[in-house]
């Protein structure tokens, strides 16, 4: 029997992670990021790769969009979208508890 997934399977598919919580608290305080901005800001040792997987991730997802200003050199910025700024609330909440140290080691027991 398959479940139906809800609203907070959802979102915490979406925003939890090791890396998405954090790349979109970034978002929602800044205006526009540039990508290594972006990486120097998030706590930890993220590496562009991973860095690129998880936006291309939160793009696909609607809640950040990728600026393009086809210019020379070339000049990309990622900034939060109206959905994304739905996830405020959810991740200030998440700030504000443990959740988020409970979120992010079960994720790791999971892939060891």
């Amino acid at each position: 029997m398959k479940e139906v997934e809800t609203g907070i399977d959802i979102t915490l598919e979406v925003v939890c992670g090791k890396w998405k919580g954090l790349i979109l608290w970034k978002l929602l305080h800044e205006e526009a990021v540039r990508f290594n901005e972006l990486r120097r800001s998030i706590d930890g040792d993220i590496s562009s790769r991973i860095l690129s997987r998880e936006l291309h991730k939160l793009i696909e997802d609607g809640l950040i969009e990728r600026i393009d200003y086809e210019t020379m050199p070339p000049k990309v910025e990622y900034q939060i979208t109206p959905y994304g700024q739905t996830t405020a609330s959810f991740l200030e909440i998440m700030k504000k508890s443990e959740m988020a140290d409970i979120i992010n080691e079960e994720e790791v027991e999971q892939k060891v």
